[in-house]
């Protein structure tokens, strides 16, 4: 489990510090999908809707998270319940810095 500061430039923002589990990109695609996979409200949209994966974040975000995802546009009337999943999975997690010594 990390812990991600809430401010810029690594400080502790006012409210302290939010904890947040360091996983991989696939993991947090993996689970924003079970989070809209078991939405009742996005079941009704006559769509698929996939997870993308989530693309790094500026460091100086002001939520302290490091990624966000993009999909814009595909979903018109599901957008803003899928905002709400994000951001629930933002308060989750975090990208995991690379593993030291490991290469593909």
């Amino acid at each position: 489990m990390g812990s991600e500061p809430i401010g810029h430039g690594g400080e502790p923002g006012p409210t302290g510090r939010i904890e947040r589990a360091l996983v991989s990109g696939v993991e947090i695609q993996r689970r924003v999908q079970q989070l809209i996979d078991a939405d009742p409200e996005l079941n009704k949209c006559e769509k698929k809707i996939n997870a993308p994966m989530p693309k790094p974040a500026t460091s100086d975000s002001p939520t302290g998270c490091n990624w966000h995802m993009h999909y814009r546009g595909q979903f018109p009337d599901c957008e803003q319940r899928i905002d709400m999943i994000v951001e629930l999975a933002q308060h989750e997690m975090n990208i995991g810095a690379p593993v030291p010594g490991f290469s593909n």
